[in-house]
């Protein structure tokens, strides 16, 4: 199991700073503020019914997981490279606001949500602030059982930051007739050297593919559970500390099982 550090217990600080670390593993459960310089690390964010604030120099690389959140605002300026994976498996409405703000400035989210009979929400606001940025966001959505899902991406490319790049795709699969995913996305470009487009595609679980699998002997449940299993591995296997791996592994399977 990974050495996680804990950020409550490294002051009462309103600032926690992360200076010249490689390597470590750090946990966020409260309202934070944290500044990432000359570093290397990956933060566990697991706050819920908070705001975080996250600051990235331009000599950082920053891995940042969101896993159990629920209800948490996060905004993140960025100097560097931020790479963000989220896992969401309870009802919740978040906010997330980047800031790219210095040339080739990174922003990278993959988020997983899993809506079974409740609504969630997630709002998202892209700036490109300088030039030869780049932002990218992939919303994968499985609702179930009337569940409703609301991807809200908004991606701005402000005059004069020629060769940025801002790319979100949202995809959601319906697991029944009641449930519901909607996609919003939004370009705001002021630039005309730059690269910006957005797609999604939300359907329910194909019928051929459900078909194809069960004529090889699997149960219309084992089915669901196989497919579904191929799409949410991806985030599990990238959660670096086994206690958090367990814990969501167990709580999907018991969703896509029902």
């Amino acid at each position: 199991m990974a050495n996680i550090i804990n950020v409550s217990k490294l002051g009462s600080l309103d600032i926690v700073i992360i200076e010249n670390r490689f390597d470590e593993i750090y946990l966020i459960d409260k309202n934070t503020n944290v500044e990432i310089i000359n570093s290397n690390v990956t933060i566990i964010d697991v706050t819920k019914n908070g705001n975080v604030t996250v600051n990235v120099n331009k000599d950082s690389v920053l891995k940042y997981f969101i896993l159990l959140s629920q209800n948490t605002d996060r905004i993140f300026d960025i100097f560097g490279n931020v790479n963000v994976i989220s896992v969401s498996l309870d009802e919740t409405h978040e906010m997330i606001n980047v800031n790219l703000l210095s040339e080739n400035a990174k922003f990278n989210l993959k988020r997983l949500v899993y809506s079974d009979n409740f609504k969630s929400g997630f709002v998202y606001y892209v700036d490109h602030k300088n030039k030869s940025t780049f932002s990218n966001i992939e919303n994968v959505g499985i609702a179930s059982n009337g569940a409703k899902i609301i991807f809200d991406v908004t991606g701005k490319i402000e005059s004069g930051m020629a060769k940025s790049r801002c790319s979100q795709l949202s995809k959601g699969i319906l697991m029944d007739d009641e449930s519901v995913i909607n996609a919003k996305p939004i370009l705001l470009i002021d630039e005309y050297d730059c690269f910006a487009n957005h797609g999604a595609s939300i359907g329910k679980m194909s019928d051929e593919a459900l078909f194809y699998i069960r004529s090889r002997g699997l149960t219309k449940e084992d089915a669901f559970f196989l497919i579904i299993s191929g799409i949410v591995n991806p985030y599990i296997d990238s959660i670096p500390d086994e206690k958090f791996k367990e814990e969501i592994s167990n709580r999907l399977s018991n969703l896509i099982k029902g």
